[in-house]
């Protein structure tokens, strides 16, 4: 760095912030960014990892472990947070537990020995004692998008009950009565509030909740398969006039499904999805959806990251933050004729 800043006539501050990926946040120009980098590259410097993490304590990397980074909303909040990480200096490593606890475990104890200074987590069910340890050795974390109950940590997530009871509510409104639920087998906060919504604003309607109108498939399985169960299911449930699919992988094999079933949506039957999609906008018509803030809850996560990583004394107060989903009306589930 001293052979640099000598050379290019800068402090040996300004080419640290450079290599350290702080020259944003810091106010400094691109063209000296440009010809920090250009003599790196041509003197061939290479910062050593390893050596940085024994004097500093840090190596400037954060572990965003989600359930399939891609899926719509999980590489979205990804995007964000990897972009605002790098304002800050630090590095994202990705990973997908695809909804499976001893992935989960292993990819905490990997980022564990690669020296990551923090975590996001999407939790899986089963987690507890990892989450519980990361707490004991004051690792950094938050959990985003479920919660694990009984545990006290730093959270943000969406109101799936609020967002579930809308969708639901709407549909009735519209003079829909029976209404599917289709959803993942689960045992994941995010998925049962979503459940306790929709029959919750049936209930406040005073409409019987038909068991046989709630369809729960297996995370693991195939679209294929999911696809021919929802198929299935609207054969034996007839007089089904509109679903509620919970998630919007979910809706998109469901839309499948109604289509092999030639029913028409927006006439046959109505839909809602809980999670917004491109394609969900681009159809016709345009499926009714409680869409999460994607921005807001990246950005809420890594903001509240970066504080615990930064220096200073820590609170011990968790910050648990639930926003509110968009409930945004289209034309799949117009009011019903009469």
């Amino acid at each position: 760095m001293q052979d640099i800043a000598t050379e290019l006539g800068l402090s040996i501050t300004t080419v640290s912030f450079v290599l350290n990926g702080k020259s944003e946040a810091m106010g400094i120009s691109k063209a000296t960014v440009k010809k920090v980098n250009d003599l790196i590259l041509k003197k061939g410097y290479n910062p050593n990892s390893a050596a940085r993490i024994l004097r500093t304590g840090k190596s400037n990397t954060i572990a965003l472990i989600v359930e399939d980074i891609g899926n719509h909303f999980f590489g979205n909040i990804a995007k964000i947070i990897e972009l605002e990480a790098n304002k800050n200096g630090y590095k994202v490593f990705f990973s997908s537990t695809e909804g499976d606890n001893h992935i989960a475990k292993s990819l905490i104890a990997a980022m564990q020995q690669s020296a990551v200074d923090g975590f996001i987590i999407t939790a899986t069910s089963g987690l507890e004692d990892e989450i519980i340890k990361l707490k004991k050795e004051k690792k950094p974390f938050i959990l985003i998008d479920r919660l694990l109950p009984g545990i006290d940590t730093d959270y943000v997530g969406v109101d799936n009950f609020f967002g579930a009871y809308e969708l639901t509510n709407h549909l009735l409104l519209n003079g829909y009565k029976k209404i599917g639920f289709v959803s993942i087998t689960s045992d994941m906060s995010q998925m049962i509030d979503r459940k306790r919504g929709y029959e919750s604003a049936l209930k406040n309607k005073k409409v019987h909740i038909d068991e046989r109108l709630i369809l729960e498939v297996p995370f693991s399985e195939t679209g294929e398969v999911i696809t021919a169960s929802i198929q299935k299911y609207l054969k034996e449930n007839k007089n089904i006039d509109a679903v509620f699919f919970a998630t919007n992988y979910l809706g998109l094999l469901g839309i499948e499904a109604i289509q092999l079933n030639k029913l028409k949506i927006g006439k046959n039957i109505g839909i809602v999805s809980f999670d917004d999609h491109d394609v969900f906008r681009l159809m016709t018509p345009a499926i009714t959806v409680a869409a999460q803030p994607i921005t807001e809850i990246a950005s809420r996560t890594i903001e509240l990251l970066l504080k615990k990583l930064g220096k200073g004394k820590k609170s011990g107060v968790h910050v648990s933050e639930i926003i509110k989903p968009d409930i945004i009306i289209r034309n799949s589930s117009p009011k019903k004729k009469r």
